[in-house]
């Protein structure tokens, strides 16, 4: 059984390694765990711009249905305005007719 300097340098060795891959996988995992943390982040960000978003569609579609009102009861008008003045030229035709 050699006990000396050599098995004691073999087991150093092997300490070292594990200590170096031990290193290396907290390495990996602080990387893995920036990564996670800059991936939540962004998406609070996004979750943020897709509210503002929504909110922004909502006022638009409420927009858009005031002005289609708008604009429909204009539309009533015009045709309003557009038949009386048809039935006023009927009736001057017809009493200009009707005098001649």
């Amino acid at each position: 059984m050699s006990t000396g300097p050599t098995a004691a340098t073999g087991s150093n060795r092997r300490l070292q390694q594990t200590q170096n891959q031990v290193d290396e996988v907290v390495d990996i995992m602080r990387v893995n765990v920036d990564k996670v943390l800059e991936r939540d982040q962004k998406l609070s960000e996004l979750d943020d711009r897709a509210d503002a978003l929504q909110a922004g569609a909502s006022q638009f579609e409420t927009s858009a249905a005031k002005l289609k009102r708008k604009y429909w009861w204009k539309n009533c008008k015009m045709w309003a305005i557009g038949i009386t003045v048809l039935v006023i030229f009927i009736i001057i035709i017809i009493v200009w007719v009707v005098s001649s």
